[in-house]
């Protein structure tokens, strides 16, 4: 996500010059039609006065003159120079390469195609290296000085490359704000480099569609969690988005189980089934968020050493006994300051907090005693301090 965000926000820059242009027009128009009007020969007025004005009058008319012919002449027949310049002026200041082979638009409807598109970027949050077969904008130039530029539109289609990510709790900064009408991205195959969160230091991503309606770049993960529609593969696992949540299944759990949480180390094989679901805030200051989490044909073993002990063996019983199904669910409340200029889902700590909401659901359903808490890894104070509330059906 952090990617897209910023191409799209570097991607303005063209139809934003264009619109600094024309404004600079309709501000000309306006001072000469309302000078003209107060400076106007009559007996009144000076001689000096009208003719210092009618110099200023001729002066402004062909600075307006050569800046509209400029720009219908870039539009009709410049436009892809043009779009060319506006982007190296975009690596200069950002980093972001970005190169295409052809482009198409106007500089007077807002609406930018661009193909065979190019972009590359380093940085200390991400790097990133992407083909793109196509891209369109298609822009609201009447509002588009907001503070948040309107687009109706963002299509993008045949993503290629790979996408590194150096750190989880930053990201890339945004010049420009937008609110995009309606996202469109389809055949995606990217592979997704996690220098973070080993095992999963490598993750082939595809997107047979993925749209949001509408999506916003200041609150940018909170409409792609609660307003897509996606489905796709990721290490071949499908998955998909829609009525306001994501669900996979199927997702085998092995050396991967640790993420799980202290309740994880436990467990030596299996498979799980995640279902995440928005509900609606009550308070609006916080997002509740449903976390389902069904673990299938799980095999138990107490880590390391500890099988030794009679509590780890009580704890590994336990365990067992829940059957070769756990089904837990809890909710998670997230603060809405935290979606604010988030760009993935470690700036806003939803799975830390969902993995501790379900060790401690686990725990609830375990009916461990303090002494086997702390050998599954959870103390009863801890319990106590996670400001969450879980709830489980009955198995």
């Amino acid at each position: 996500m952090e990617s897209l965000l910023l191409v799209v926000a570097e991607l303005l820059t063209v139809p934003l010059l264009a619109a600094l242009a024309l404004c600079v027009e309709l501000a000309g128009v306006v001072v000469l039609v309302v000078g003209t009007a107060v400076v106007r020969p009559r007996s009144s007025v000076r001689p000096l006065l009208v003719r210092w004005w009618r110099r200023v009058v001729w002066t402004t008319a062909g600075v307006l003159g050569l800046v509209t012919i400029g720009l219908v002449a870039i539009d009709l027949l410049f436009f892809e120079i043009g779009v060319r310049l506006a982007l190296d002026q975009v690596e200069q200041r950002s980093g972001v390469d970005i190169g295409f082979a052809t482009a198409r638009g106007s500089v007077f409807t807002g609406r930018l195609e661009l193909t065979g598109v190019t972009a590359r970027r380093t940085g200390s949050d991400g790097d990133f290296s992407l083909d793109v077969r196509e891209v369109v904008l298609d822009v609201e130039m009447p509002r588009i000085l907001r503070t948040a530029a309107p687009l109706e539109l963002v299509r993008v289609a045949g993503v290629r490359g790979q996408i590194v990510r150096h750190d989880a709790h930053s990201g890339p900064r945004l010049l420009h704000a937008f609110t995009i009408g309606r996202l469109e991205i389809e055949d995606v195959d990217l592979r997704f480099e996690d220098e973070i969160g080993a095992p999963f230091r490598s993750l082939p991503i595809q997107f047979e569609h993925f749209n949001v309606a509408p999506l916003r770049s200041e609150y940018a993960m909170l409409d792609v969690l609660c307003r897509s529609d996606a489905r796709g593969l990721a290490r071949g696992y499908s998955f998909g988005a829609g009525g306001g949540g994501w669900r996979t299944a199927g997702i085998p759990l092995g050396p991967a189980a640790h993420k799980l949480g202290p309740a994880g180390r436990w467990i030596r094989s299996g498979d799980v089934e995640v279902t995440l679901t928005c509900l609606e805030s009550q308070d609006g200051v916080s997002l509740p968020l449903n976390v389902e989490l069904r673990l299938r044909d799980l095999q138990i073993a107490p880590p390391g050493d500890s099988g030794r002990s009679l509590p780890a063996s009580r704890v590994a019983e336990a365990i067992t006994r829940l059957g070769p199904e756990i089904h837990v669910r809890s909710t998670v409340l997230v603060p809405l300051d935290r979606f604010r200029g988030a760009t993935n889902l470690g700036q806003l700590g939803l799975w830390d907090g969902a993995i501790q909401a379900w060790n401690v659901d686990l725990v609830g359903k375990l009916g461990l005693r303090s002494e086997d808490l702390l050998v599954l890894g959870l103390g009863s104070q801890l319990l106590d301090r996670l400001p969450r509330r879980t709830d489980s059906p009955a198995n």
